[in-house]
């Protein structure tokens, strides 16, 4: 133990440093504190965006345009009345609302429609960077309320707060336009502080608020906030917060059962979790059954036609049940050769940056491809080890913190670390439907925020708590004296150099070995690499420059406070404002502004060769497009914004028989694209095929399908044949669609051939609807180019339910009688109608609890006035 003591005269009077303390500590007692730091952390956030706020400035994302595409198809359905849950503009069609690619509010769901109409308004014009600011805002100022609760000290809360809401990858997801992830993100500190409050909820016998009626208001509460976070669907992201708040409520139960202490308190907080839970998904009863029941036939919910058929791959322990791929599920591993960007941040080349003025890609590590790294800061990291060393023995969630966040370390590294990734990927429900394990580092980072928080509490107290003579161990003192040793020999390290071994690093490293294996030639790699590794190492030697310095002036003035060389004041400034700049220079890195109303130009006005398209084919109900750029199909569905069909589109979880269309047959397959009733062909070339001609040259190049199918024909006869080798048929292009396709299964028909008398006339057709007129010359078989999806779509002939078949293994056929019909297709997904049902008597439950609680406090005042 080491002792601290103020001289002796200074004992007789109080030293400045007291002085000062107590004139903070009033400060802090203000009832304006709270809402001037939590204006302090919203001009901040006005600073860093401003750009966008107010330079007419946004961010050019892809997944930006990919969302913006959709305002017309949401305008259409608003105009006409419509809760649209089917998008027929991309992948051939596919469930808006299941798929979680789009949708409107739902005035049933009270909770989310007051969201969608108070917080999420801008998303009506197409500005989801406004809208996600706004839940940047709800995410710093709960993150602040949580950690001012935790710590009961308001300057923790407002480091917590800035510390949290410019970690790096979180400030990315809005400039890649990750939306629901920030937005799953924003209330996660809410959920921590209603389970906090709940456990303590009969330490305050106080409390205005009667007891036996408070515990239903943190109900209502917690079952508000967990549907908020839940309405935006981002499912890989909720289960995550999940696991760490379950983590976290079993550390607990179990460490209060081993202490006897506080049982009831852990007990009722994990039942009334549990039961808001539940709540919670009832109010989205409608859209978690559709997703469930899609993900049936999604690529999430089903593995590949491929990898049904191969042996099981004993070198990634691939299960043939899984929907994902191993390899495609484990991508984005996080590995533990980049634990170094946690405090040198382009330790591996940091990903999309500028250098000198220019844009450079420099990530050599071994994800695809990154935009930057994850970075919490390398003040949160020192102050987190002072958090975790001196308070990990005597405070159980700190103990919980720790444990979590090292398990979510070791999951993120994914295939790196396959004991206990594949046992996850394995054995627990849904887990196998996730890609890029990196992604629960998110909370990790903030884990370590909060950890932070227990550090900088430590520090406060070493002087608030023991006066003027306080005792601190010997070995404590000692991790400070370490850190900042440390952070001494970062700074020794970098003016040395190391560039030699960091350029071979490079060259050897997981960038070199892909390029290698996908056939680059050595001789042209090496000199890249050689530059790629000298401009990222130049930019590694400062940050390491930067990162020593901060270690050494966080630690320093924390030593300087806790020994009374300076004031709470200024310790507390200093603090803040260093993990602020820390943050600020690696996060302004990755803010890559582009000119707002150019992009949103380039965006909406129709492109001369969209434009002479809908001139000549007014009706896009009857043809589809694709585009092809440098001889591959991109990811985009930006042609949906002028109401064109595509046959490609982006979004991560297609239909299973759609992607394993063009897995197994190929992209540009004449055949595929022309059962897929594919006209046009947007290029920026020519191409080989002599099926597809020239028919309007301008900004790009539209070629026309000369072998182009209509949206609906009759096929004159069937063949049964086992999935492969239907796709194998078409890969083949050994068949004529208009004389024979394909099934599955038997359907037991008699099918005659068609003749010239035969039609199928497009009568009407919305987002749900399809109206045909059809001539049949006998029991024809008619094939609709529509992606078969059996969770809906429903076929009536004369107003007479008939059969819809999956045909050609992507798409639908229906037998029609001999004569003129009417056929109608009408998508009614009878489990969304149901989760409907249920999510108003949830919304119905809910308010009666309301009431309740109302009651009970109006009664109960009552009472006590008597």
């Amino acid at each position: 133990m080491v002792k601290v003591k103020v001289k002796s005269k200074k004992q007789q009077t109080k030293s400045s440093a007291d002085i000062n303390l107590t004139k903070f500590n009033e400060l802090l007692q203000n009832k304006w504190t709270d809402y001037i730091f939590v204006g302090i952390i919203i001009l901040l956030l006005l600073f860093v965006f401003s750009g966008g706020l107010f330079g007419g400035k946004t961010f050019s994302g892809g997944d930006h345009d990919a969302a913006n595409a959709f305002n017309t198809y949401l305008d259409d359905a608003k105009k006409e009345g419509i809760y649209p849950l089917w998008l027929p503009y991309i992948f051939v069609g596919m469930p808006s609302l299941a798929s979680l690619t789009t949708g409107l509010p739902r005035m049933y769901d009270i909770t989310t429609y007051l969201v969608d109409t108070i917080v999420n308004f801008p998303k009506t014009s197409g500005n989801f960077f406004l809208m996600t600011f706004f839940y940047y805002i709800i995410f710093a100022v709960a993150f602040y309320l949580y950690a001012r609760n935790k710590f009961n000290n308001k300057l923790i809360a407002l480091y917590c707060g800035i510390a949290a809401v410019f970690i790096t990858p979180i400030v990315q997801l809005i400039i890649v336009g990750h939306h629901t992830k920030m937005m799953t993100l924003a209330v996660f500190p809410l959920i921590l502080l209603l389970i906090d409050k709940i456990i303590d909820l009969n330490k305050n016998k106080q409390s205005i608020t009667p007891g036996k009626y408070k515990i239903l208001l943190f109900f209502v509460l917690l079952t508000v906030t967990l549907h908020i976070q839940l309405m935006h669907h981002h499912i890989q992201m909720l289960f995550y917060s999940y696991l760490m708040i379950g983590l976290y409520l079993l550390y607990e139960l179990l460490a209060s059962l081993i202490k006897k202490e506080n049982v009831t308190a852990v007990f009722r907080a994990i039942i009334l979790f549990l039961f808001a839970s539940v709540v919670s998904l009832l109010m989205d009863a409608d859209i978690l059954l559709s997703v469930k029941e899609y993900n049936k036939y999604s690529m999430r919910g089903l593995p590949s036609i491929e990898s049904r058929l191969s042996p099981e791959n004993p070198l990634t322990s691939q299960i043939k049940d899984s929907p994902l791929d191993y390899e495609y599920a484990t991508n984005w591993s996080f590995s533990p050769g980049e634990v170094m960007t946690f405090f040198i941040p382009s330790y591996y080349g940091f990903g999309n940056v500028e250098v000198e003025g220019r844009p450079a890609y420099l990530y050599w590590g071994q994800m695809p491809f990154t935009d930057s790294p994850v970075y919490f800061g390398i003040v949160t990291a020192a102050l987190a080890i002072v958090g975790i060393v001196f308070n990990f023995r005597k405070n159980i969630f700190v103990q919980a913190l720790s444990v979590t966040s090292f398990l979510f370390l070791i999951l993120s590294f994914g295939k790196n670390f396959p004991l206990l990734f594949d046992l996850f990927f394995k054995y627990f429900p849904f887990f196998s439907s996730f890609r890029a394990p990196v992604m629960i580092l998110y909370y990790f980072d903030i884990a370590f925020v909060i950890l932070a928080g227990f550090g900088l509490k430590t520090i406060f107290e070493a002087v608030t708590v023991h006066g003027s003579q306080f005792t601190v161990h010997r070995k404590q003192i000692n991790v400070l004296y370490v850190l900042f040793g440390i952070g001494a020999l970062m700074f020794i390290i970098a003016f040395i150099g190391f560039e030699n071994s960091y350029v071979s690093a490079v060259l050897n490293g997981p960038a070199a070995q892909r390029e290698l294996a996908s056939g680059v030639n050595p001789q042209q790699l090496t000199p890249a690499l050689k530059q790629l590794g000298a401009t990222a190492y130049s930019l590694v030697v400062k940050e390491m420059r930067v990162s020593s310095i901060l270690i050494m002036l966080t630690i320093g003035i924390s030593l300087l406070f806790i020994k009374r060389k300076i004031p709470a004041q200024l310790f507390a400034v200093l603090i803040i404002l260093l993990i602020f700049i820390d943050l600020f220079m690696v996060t302004s890195k990755t803010m890559h502004w582009q000119d707002k109303k150019q992009k949103e130009e380039s965006f909406k006005n129709e492109p001369d060769y969209v434009k002479w398209i809908l001139s000549n084919n007014p009706n896009t109900y009857t043809f589809r497009v694709v585009e092809i750029n440098e001889g591959t199909i991109p990811y985009n569905n930006k042609y949906a914004y002028f109401r064109l069909h595509q046959f490609h589109g982006y979004q991560g979880a297609k239909m299973r028989i759609y992607q394993d269309a063009r897995d197994v047959v190929g992209d540009r397959n004449p055949l595929l694209l022309s059962l897929g009733n594919v006209k046009y062909v947007i290029t920026d070339k020519p191409m080989p095929d002599t099926n597809f001609k020239p028919v309007f040259k301008g900004s790009r190049m539209l070629l026309e399908n000369t072998y182009n199918l209509p949206r609906a024909f009759f096929v004159n006869f069937y063949k049964v044949a086992k999935d492969i080798e239907i796709l194998n048929n078409i890969k083949q292009m050994n068949f004529n669609p208009r004389e024979i396709a394909f099934f599955e299964n038997d359907i037991n028909k008699n099918i005659e051939p068609a003749d010239s008398s035969a039609y199928a006339k497009l009568l009407n057709a919305d987002i749900h609807n399809l109206d045909y007129e059809v001539n049949a010359s006998g029991n024809n078989l008619l094939f609709l180019s529509e992606i078969f999806y059996p969770a809906g779509w429903k076929a009536y002939i004369d107003g007479n339910e008939t059969e819809i078949y999956k045909t050609n293994y992507l798409f639908r056929s229906v037998v029609v009688p001999k004569g003129v019909h009417k056929l109608e297709l009408k998508f009614y997904p009878e489990t969304f109608y149901l989760g409907k049902n249920i999510t108003i008597f949830a919304n119905l439950f809910l308010l009666a609890i309301i009431f309740v609680y109302i009651g009970g406090v109006i009664l109960e005042k009552k009472k006590n006035k008597k």
